[in-house]
């Protein structure tokens, strides 16, 4: 049953892959003519708020990938990200130490880039476990 259900939902993500890209040229004219809010738009467009479409709908209207994209970029940025997170103080100041600590501990270029992720989430006062969740499962 599970590999029948798997098998169903591949052919489902094809299919809507191939449905976005036929529709793509409308979605431009509907945000700019109807100015839809956010929920009318995922109600309209749904299948844009998975992680393989807005993937796939950043390089429709970039052309360049998303994900290689942000990571080159969060590399590139992280030195000096991280000075300005040594620089924060308070209890802020303190949780960032401790995200960052786990650098030392394993200096791969994942932790570096899950440590930059959770603190700039813990520098912009926003909740790191919903963000990480979310990227995490894929949801």
């Amino acid at each position: 049953m599970e590999v029948s259900t798997h098998l169903i939902k591949k052919k489902n993500s094809q299919l809507i892959k191939t449905k976005m890209e036929k529709t793509f040229s409308y979605r431009p004219q509907e945000i700019l003519q109807d100015m839809p809010f956010i929920t009318e738009f995922g109600e309209r467009w749904p299948a844009l708020f998975s992680d393989s479409e807005v993937n796939a709908e950043f390089t429709r209207i970039t052309t360049v990938p998303l994900l290689p994209t942000f990571m080159s970029q969060l590399d590139r940025h992280s030195s000096q990200l991280m000075k300005v997170f040594k620089k924060k103080g308070g209890t802020a100041g303190r949780n960032l130490g401790l995200i960052m600590a786990a650098m030392d501990k394993d200096p791969t270029v994942e932790t570096r880039r899950d440590c930059v992720l959770k603190a700039l989430c813990v520098y912009m006062n926003e909740s790191s476990e919903s963000f990480i969740n979310r990227v995490g499962t894929g949801a």
